[in-house]
């Protein structure tokens, strides 16, 4: 397809050939006003990306008045504190999401207050005059629900479009890593996952645990989100996949959460000998999905290798059919997502043993919403 479908939709209309023109309009993620104590993890930042992405191609819901070019400040990234690769800022891991400049853009600061180039959003779905230049989005982590997510990428109406597609292309065009991860993480890799593994055989098992389930002591970190099901549950949902297909050779095995991994490591070798159990080895296991404190959490660490470790994991599990998971996780249901869309194996069938009552849980889940 032209422009090599969604995904190269979405760097065609990200990387104009003049970015300073007057009709060049442009979405600024704002960082929050406490951004350093910022706790979201590596897929709630995804996530507010490609939100915030598809509310700048759409002009929120009103493609006709043109596209915008969604941009972030160069603030303070709180993943990145420590950065030995550049800025402290998502640049540290990202590759930029325009080939824009902040220059580019109508500074509110130095602006007239009175310029009709500049709208500061109060909230996430106020409405705006679409001549503005400028937007920058409100102080919120939440972002605009868009719901013509596909007309401004001119491919026409089908099920290669489908939510799904698009939700996957804007993750992987947010998670477009630098060269550095990039080595760092086909290293791990290659380390990591054996040669003759076969997706279509592999179970994915990533136990996300810590400072999601209620009731932790974790400081920093957010507060949890539901009850952690027991251990003894992901055992179960395997051996049902067991049943269903006999042919099941693998299992990959993650988790932020070290003592619940080594937990679950020791009863699936008692319990199922017979399953090769494939490991991120050198995985950091920092204890939180937090963003805004990792350094703190695992002594000798650095935000680089946790996120070098995370990333590793999520491109494990690209390596499975069949998953065990917790969908009101955003992290494992990027992970069925992604699996879904761009992963190695046919036909994704996944386990949600804490549901969550949202869209994106039902992508993970069943692939549609």
């Amino acid at each position: 397809e032209e422009y090599g479908g969604i995904l190269g939709r979405i760097h065609h209309f990200q990387n104009p050939s003049d970015c300073s023109a007057p009709s060049t309009k442009f979405f600024v993620w704002r960082s929050r006003s406490d951004n350093e104590n910022d706790t979201r993890g590596l897929t709630a930042w995804a996530h507010a990306a490609s939100s915030h992405m598809l509310h700048a191609l759409t002009d929120a819901d009103q493609p006709g008045a043109g596209h915008r070019i969604l941009i972030n400040d160069d603030k303070l990234f709180p993943m990145a504190k420590g950065c030995e690769h550049g800025l402290e800022t998502r640049e540290c891991y990202f590759e930029p999401l325009t080939n824009c400049k902040l220059s580019d853009v109508d500074d509110y600061e130095t602006a007239d207050p009175k310029s009709s180039n500049i709208k500061i959003l109060s909230k996430t779905d106020e409405e705006y005059d679409r001549n503005v230049r400028t937007l920058y989005t409100s102080d919120s982590i939440w972002f605009r629900k868009v719901k013509d997510m596909y007309s401004w990428t001119g491919l026409g109406f089908n099920s290669q479009h489908s939510t799904i597609h698009m939700t996957a292309a804007s993750l992987a065009y947010y998670f477009r890593v630098k060269p550095w991860l990039r080595k760092e993480i086909d290293e791990r890799l290659r380390r990591n996952i054996p040669l003759d593994l076969n997706p279509q055989r592999t179970i994915g098992v990533p136990i996300r645990r810590s400072d999601k389930c209620h009731g932790h002591a974790l400081e920093g970190s957010a507060s949890g989100e539901l009850e952690c099901p027991p251990l003894e549950e992901y055992l179960k949902k395997v051996k049902e996949f067991l049943e269903f297909d006999p042919r099941i050779e693998n299992v990959i095995v993650t988790s932020e959460d070290k003592s619940a991994c080594d937990e679950f490591l020791e009863v699936l070798r008692k319990e199922l000998p017979s399953l090769r159990v494939i490991q991120n080895i050198g995985d950091v296991q920092q204890g939180t999905g937090s963003g805004s404190k990792l350094e703190a959490y695992t002594e000798g660490s650095s935000n680089a290798e946790v996120v070098a470790s995370a990333l590793t994991s999520l491109h494990m599990h690209m390596r499975a059919r069949y998953f065990v998971l917790t969908s009101k996780s955003t992290w494992t249901s990027t992970i069925a997502v992604m699996a879904r869309v761009y992963g190695f194996a046919s036909e994704v069938i996944v386990f949600d043993i804490g549901p969550n009552k949202n869209t994106f849980a039902h992508l993970a889940r069943r692939g549609c919403a």
